[in-house]
């Protein structure tokens, strides 16, 4: 009898030695309030079997939590089968209903992208792990992979979340310690990211100077010089690109932190509206972009980005006024494409010429703008408005004109400018 109770006192020992080796390997997340965090996210604590509805509002606070259940098996998983729930940070990839089995799954379940970028270079396998309800009697740690979650509470992520919701999965996860690492790496991702679509913009090299090749080679299971020569023989191609980034998040995971943005690309007639992740790993010492994904389809930014380039543009337009006004011929011409049109003449110094011969004896007195609209042109932008024109010998017009400026650097250049009589 003393053996046995002996024996039993050893299994628990065991046991309990175990348990603290898992916990000591898994993943506990903090998540810091910096100003890049979204609005909600999704937090799985593994250790205390809830699923969190974290707001982003001040503070950052649980608005709802939930009884889940995670893995059967703890730890973090690396192997399709181990019957691990992962941990890091997810998203999700859709929405799924009519499930075939109910008792398993309930309603409906939310995909999630595992294996993400980082998993697949740690050499991570497996797939189908959801957020999804239960047909049956929820018991903690009775999944194979998955959260699950009462029918009731999936209903109300239903009704909560949007698609491509973030999600972080940790041994334990909490939110109300704060230091300043956290916002320190968020603001620096945040300049490096800007810094990223403005190299992309102006095809500089810095633009692959941003990526590890070595490491994004493995997520994306192809080799780097493959991506930078097809990225180089688009350049070729494209007289500008023209970037905006919007809505611009970031979190940390285990050993990484990923970056999500809405993005609005432009490059002569093509213009396309995408959900972007870059994920970035330190490699010695300095952050690098390890691998990417793309989120759920979004509606066109074409108004907002036309919005967004029109104070810019304004800015511009009033430069040219101005030097058209003082007659500053050098500071006039620097606004021109070389190979720049107005009306009939044919380059930047048909134009200069031109103007030479009529501010020589007529020096312009009251340049006058109305509104300015914007459309996208596979130049760049097509300004138009109603111009009001007078000079020193008394001659003076009203007409429409229309210019199409150029993405340049950081400004613009005019490749066309046309003027109609009103």
């Amino acid at each position: 009898m003393i053996d046995v109770f002996r024996f039993f006192i050893a299994v628990c020992f065991l046991l309990m030695c175990s348990t603290a080796t898992v916990h000591a390997h898994g993943w506990d997340s903090v998540i810091e309030p910096t100003p890049l965090v979204p609005d909600y996210i999704l937090a799985v604590d593994k250790e205390s079997q809830k699923l969190h509805l974290l707001v982003h509002q001040s503070p950052l606070h649980a608005e709802t939590s939930f009884s889940c259940a995670t893995g059967q098996a703890p730890g973090d998983k690396e192997v399709e089968g181990d019957l691990k729930t992962p941990e890091g940070v997810y998203f999700t990839t859709g929405k799924r209903i009519g499930l075939k089995d109910y008792e398993l799954y309930g309603k409906m379940a939310f995909p999630l992208d595992f294996p993400n970028p980082v998993d697949r270079i740690k050499g991570k396998t497996g797939y189908g792990i959801w957020i999804h309800g239960r047909g049956k009697k929820l018991v903690p740690m009775d999944t194979k992979g998955c959260v699950a979650l009462a029918n009731d509470d999936i209903n109300y992520l239903d009704e909560t979340i949007k698609p491509g919701a973030p999600v972080i999965i940790g041994q334990k996860v909490s939110w109300e310690k704060s230091s300043d690492v956290q916002s320190s790496d968020s603001l620096e991702l945040e300049g490096l990211v800007h810094k990223w679509a403005s190299d992309w913009e102006n095809r500089d090299n810095g633009f692959f100077e941003a990526y590890s090749p070595d490491l994004f080679a493995k997520s994306e299971n192809r080799s780097f010089s493959a991506f930078k020569n097809r990225k180089k023989r688009i350049f070729s191609q494209t007289e500008w690109i023209d970037i905006e980034i919007y809505n611009l998040h970031a979190l940390r995971g285990p050993d990484y932190w990923v970056t999500w943005f809405d993005q609005y690309y432009r490059s002569g007639r093509l213009s396309s509206s995408s959900s972007k992740r870059l994920y970035w790993q330190k490699v010695d010492g300095r952050w690098k972009i390890v691998g990417r994904e793309y989120g759920p389809s979004i509606n066109s930014l074409k108004n907002k980005y036309l919005a967004t380039k029109q104070s810019g543009v304004e800015k511009f337009l009033d430069k040219w006024k101005q030097s058209w006004l003082s007659a500053d011929l050098d500071s006039y011409i620097s606004l021109y494409d070389p190979g720049a049109r107005q009306g009939r003449l044919k380059g930047a110094d048909s134009i200069r010429d031109n103007k030479i011969s009529i501010w020589k004896d007529r020096s312009p007195t009251a340049v006058n703008f109305g509104k300015i609209s914007l459309h996208e042109h596979p130049n760049g932008l097509e300004a138009v408005f109603r111009q009001e024109y007078s000079d020193s010998s008394g001659y003076s017009d009203m007409g429409l004109k229309k210019m199409v400026l150029r993405p340049h650097l950081d400004g613009w250049l005019i490749v066309d400018e046309q003027w109609r009589k009103l």
